[in-house]
């Protein structure tokens, strides 16, 4: 499969799901920012990838605490052996609460099917987001 058609369907399978939990978590959590990005990565290396995703942004979060956190689905080595990598809710850098999820421990060679498989348990994404979002970056576990 072609690096161009995995980022396709990586994009019909998420974005519009992604774009309607933000419109809800908006709703939901009206002073938190939102995004829903689709972007390559390792644009510099032989390794090509893309990500979908959705981040919420705490406004006004101290320095050693993280002030974001994510939903990424992700494949690696487009160019090559597309390998799905990434089914996550994850925190960026510095002190965050243990509320995260990795829905693939190790990549997986990309398939419609193995797509599936992650869109099928793309709710249990959310509920970790949210409750992410509620438990906001101020409660670390550290």
């Amino acid at each position: 499969m072609m690096g161009s058609q995995v980022v396709q369907e990586l994009e019909e399978a998420f974005l519009p799901r992604l774009d309607a939990a933000k419109e809800m978590l908006e709703r939901e959590f009206p002073s938190f920012h939102f995004n829903v990005w689709s972007s390559s990565t390792g644009g510099l290396t032989s390794y090509q990838g893309h990500d979908v995703g959705l981040e919420c942004l705490f406004p006004g979060t101290p320095d050693e605490l993280a002030d974001n956190v994510a939903i990424i689905i992700g494949v690696k080595h487009l160019t090559t052996a597309p390998l799905l990598c990434d089914a996550s809710v994850g925190w960026g850098h510095g002190s965050a609460p243990g509320i995260h999820i990795d829905l693939l421990p190790n990549p997986v060679a990309f398939s419609t099917a193995e797509l599936n498989a992650v869109s099928a348990r793309f709710g249990l994404l959310i509920s970790v987001f949210r409750s992410a979002l509620i438990a906001g970056p101020g409660k670390s576990d550290a």
